[in-house]
């Protein structure tokens, strides 16, 4: 079993709640799955970018390049943890720019015959680990589309069993945030155990 962190904040572990999150889940989910390979991939460290014309004439006109690359390696996993914040709505550009690789015809989704986009991923299952300065219950929820992208997009992908669990408020009250934040850990690890 082949599974994949992805971490998409630029803060320190320490000062990143959706990163901060998002390892502890991969460490009790490793103290439940010693066997499995575990790969943690940070975004910022890993320096990704945008999407080039390069890399997309590569991957429409040869098939090859980094874009293709890329998704065969994101398929290559099981299971996958996604660790961001909110920003400005949605997710951070960087997660933006890693789907958009990942994101590959014949690799990761394919047409049918009538034009209609369908996964490849199968039988795979991914958790989405979320941060938010606020809080965004109904009808606010209707625009927070840092989840819902997540979500849909690996759903595009093929892949249906998805969690999610976010951390809300750490700029509204940082003091409450603090406080409340080991229980919400406890969460998380708790979710680990059956992912």
């Amino acid at each position: 079993m082949r599974v994949l962190c992805i971490l998409a904040n630029p803060k320190p572990v320490q000062e990143s709640y959706s990163k901060r999150a998002g390892m502890e889940f991969i460490k009790e989910y490793q103290t439940q799955n010693p066997n499995h390979e575990v790969v943690v991939m940070d975004l910022y460290e890993k320096g990704q970018e945008h999407l080039s014309y390069e890399a997309l004439y590569d991957a429409m006109n040869k098939r090859s390049g980094k874009m293709p690359d890329e998704a065969t390696e994101f398929a290559s996993f099981d299971k996958y943890i996604v660790a961001a914040p909110m920003w400005n709505l949605s997710v951070p550009s960087i997660l933006k720019s890693y789907i958009d690789h990942i994101v590959a015809k014949g690799i990761t989704f394919k047409y049918s015959s009538n034009g209609i986009p369908k996964g490849l991923l199968k039988n795979k299952k991914a958790i989405y680990i979320g941060s938010r300065g606020g809080a965004y219950p109904f009808p606010l929820s209707l625009i927070a589309w840092d989840e819902r992208y997540v979500r849909f997009i690996f759903r595009f992908m093929g892949i249906k069993d998805f969690e999610k669990v976010i951390f809300q408020n750490t700029d509204k009250d940082p003091v409450k945030a603090k406080d409340k934040f080991p229980e919400f850990l406890n969460k998380v690890k708790n979710l680990s155990k059956s992912f």
